[in-house]
């Protein structure tokens, strides 16, 4: 069983998927995949490095906050790293999938709906947490209003990723309400997955 976990910046998305790892997952994050991409694979390197020049390299493969440097407040620059890194992203999680031996498969995607490119998953989730709260929660990380609004600007809105989801875990009410909602997800990926549906199926709010 394949679940792909989305959701607007600093909704809590990570710490969802984090619990499901508890709970028995294998689980993978694309912005993890980006950072190990970035750091050690020969092709993903050269490429932005052609790109972006090689002033966007440091000791171990692209120097991610360089590269931010270069593509922040630049759309069509931001739109052609994408492009690299996406196709990247969705192979090495594929793999991974292909590989895995766990009962439920979890992958961490922020950007899930939007792109060209598709994934294919058992079941979407959309964590939607209200923006006053994801607001503290930026700031607490050192996310000033300018870069959060950035992010905003890249992602669909929380009621569209809501929308397209399977299913929506609202993160409104604390960590334990938060766990309340990852034991029923995992618990209904394993029931579906020995019956042979999917979460999909009974699509709602988690």
């Amino acid at each position: 069983m394949t679940v792909a976990v989305t959701g607007p910046f600093a909704s809590g998305k990570s710490t969802f998927v984090r619990m499901l790892g508890e709970l028995g997952a294998e689980t993978v994050s694309a912005d993890g995949v980006v950072h190990e991409l970035l750091s050690s694979d020969p092709e993903t390197i050269s490429r932005v490095a052609r790109r972006f020049g090689r002033g966007v390299l440091g000791e171990r493969g692209v120097d991610r906050g360089r590269l931010g440097e270069r593509v922040f407040g630049d759309r069509e620059a931001l739109r052609e790293l994408e492009e690299i890194l996406h196709p990247l992203v969705r192979r090495e999680i594929g793999r991974r999938i292909s590989a895995s031996r766990a009962p439920v498969f979890v992958a961490e995607i922020p950007l899930l709906f939007e792109g060209s490119g598709r994934y294919d998953f058992d079941c979407t989730v959309a964590v939607v947490t209200p923006e006053g709260r994801r607001r503290g929660w930026a700031a607490e990380r050192g996310v000033g209003e300018e870069r959060f609004r950035a992010i905003e600007g890249r992602q669909l809105p929380a009621e569209e990723k809501a929308r397209l989801a399977d299913v929506v875990v609202e993160n409104d009410g604390g960590l334990d309400r938060l766990w309340e909602q990852a034991r029923a997800l995992w618990e209904k990926a394993l029931a579906e997955r020995r019956s042979g549906g999917s979460p999909r199926e009974g699509r709602g709010r988690g």
